[in-house]
């Protein structure tokens, strides 16, 4: 692809983190809203006011969310509502789940992204990596990686305790 001025760079960032629990677990903390509700944190520790997930191919899933995010850019008021919604690509279970990714990001642009999570047995639980791309913006790239880094932590948290 060649860049000119008009064409946005797009960043990627892959994430890692053992978790100790079944494939099946892991896999269903993400697609069943009732386990993803329990993990599923702002930094302030509130959860989503809506949890919807079609699980299968084609299927759609909407999160909704008041206040700070994970890594709430500068400005953000703590009202804000975040709506976090996408389809389904892929839905391998327990193995693959690849889905868009779109967000309201305030004064940050949009683009194609796309999120690969894969869920590799390990001794004594789970490898879960989460690859995101199509982010359009260095502060999306760095607050989207510590953003899937602590959901990641309070996954383990949530399921380590289940």
């Amino acid at each position: 692809m060649t860049l000119n001025a008009n064409t946005p760079t797009e960043f990627s960032i892959r994430v890692s983190k053992f978790i100790r629990a079944s494939r099946e677990r892991v896999f269903e903390a993400w697609v069943r809203p009732e386990i993803r509700r329990k993990w599923w944190r702002t930094n302030r520790g509130e959860g989503p006011t809506t949890c919807e997930i079609d699980g299968r191919v084609g299927g759609k899933y909407l999160l909704k969310q008041i206040g700070s995010g994970a890594e709430t850019p500068a400005g953000v008021e703590d009202d804000y509502e975040w709506v976090i919604e996408g389809e389904f690509l892929e839905f391998d279970a327990p193995r693959r789940l690849v889905f868009t990714w779109n967000v309201n990001h305030p004064g940050e642009p949009s683009g194609d992204e796309r999120v690969t999570i894969e869920f590799h047995e390990a001794e004594g639980g789970t490898e879960v990596t989460i690859s995101h791309e199509g982010i359009l913006s260095s502060s999306l790239r760095d607050g989207t990686e510590k953003g899937w880094t602590k959901l990641l932590e309070l996954q383990a948290e949530v399921l380590a305790q289940a």
